[in-house]
């Protein structure tokens, strides 16, 4: 490889190109930005910048990992998020861009209610969905229930570098049985793509926690208990917010009694995907 910019990524691109990786010049260049330190449009801009011998093993080495399937998230160690830098790992699942749609239907359903404002993000891998809410509300105090340990670990961090861990807090459990309190609005990206499905996923995905992506035989069985659970734990006219996978939303709708349920709708992704599940408790 030659030691200028726009030479090395030229032919780190062909060789991710070649190994069937997707958007192969951009990862390419995040490397080549964090290995040199330089920002990834000034590289571009710069062709002929030199790249020093350390930096150059260091890229080398983040371009194998891609090679063998890993996230370009975790080679970095973190994901922008809405504007904020969430560290991530092995431990979480990369927040994705529908994610980022999900917090954005959060904060318009926070912005018309009314006094002291709480979240329970279930499922909180990283933390991002909630930090991001806990920055966007100064007021607002979040809760985070994860069935992982080192999950919580990572996005306790996260909290920590954002400046918001005196108004967000981390739980373990399995369900929304884990908490006592009542909530304006639960918010969750939950597991939800069915068991017989996961190993055809691409290797970059298969290197996510699995815990984080298997929701049962048709993906819902997560997403039916936080419905079930969810009266219990909202506050009247809360909101129950949801990601899930294409076809899943109007279906787990259908099924919510209109007896507890108000306003029920949902939402495309920018992809049109109909993604988002959005109702309200009576």
């Amino acid at each position: 490889m030659k030691t200028t910019a726009g030479r090395i990524l030229t032919e780190a691109a062909a060789r991710l190109a070649a190994g069937g990786v997707e958007e192969p010049a951009l990862n390419a260049q995040w490397l080549l930005a964090d290995a040199t330190g330089v920002e990834r449009l000034r590289l571009l801009a710069e062709p002929d910048t030199q790249v020093a011998p350390a930096a150059l093993k260091k890229f080398r080495a983040g371009l194998l990992q891609k090679e063998q399937g890993l996230p370009l998230a975790y080679i970095l160690g973190w994901q922008d998020f809405m504007g904020l830098r969430i560290n991530v790992d092995k431990r979480v699942l990369v927040p994705r861009p529908e994610t980022e749609e999900l917090a954005g239907h959060a904060a318009d359903f926070l912005l018309g209610r009314k006094g002291d404002l709480s979240v329970l993000d279930y499922g909180s891998g990283s933390g991002a969905i909630g930090l991001w809410l806990a920055r966007r509300f100064p007021a607002l105090r979040v809760t985070g229930v994860e069935i992982s340990a080192r999950a919580i670990n990572c996005s306790a961090d996260n909290a920590r570098e954002l400046g918001v861990a005196d108004r967000v807090k981390f739980v373990k459990g399995s369900t929304l049985a884990a908490v006592r309190s009542t909530f304006d609005a639960i918010v969750s990206n939950p597991p939800y793509i069915p068991t017989g499905v996961i190993p055809g996923l691409a290797p970059e995905v298969l290197s996510e926690p699995r815990v984080a992506l298997d929701g049962g035989g048709d993906g819902l069985d997560v997403a039916r208990m936080l419905v079930r659970l969810a009266p219990a734990r909202l506050k009247k006219g809360g909101a129950m917010i949801m990601e899930l996978g294409g076809g899943q939303a109007p279906r787990l709708l259908a099924a919510m009694p209109a007896a507890v349920w108000t306003g029920k709708k949902t939402f495309k992704d920018l992809c049109g995907v109909e993604r988002f599940l959005f109702a309200r408790k009576k």
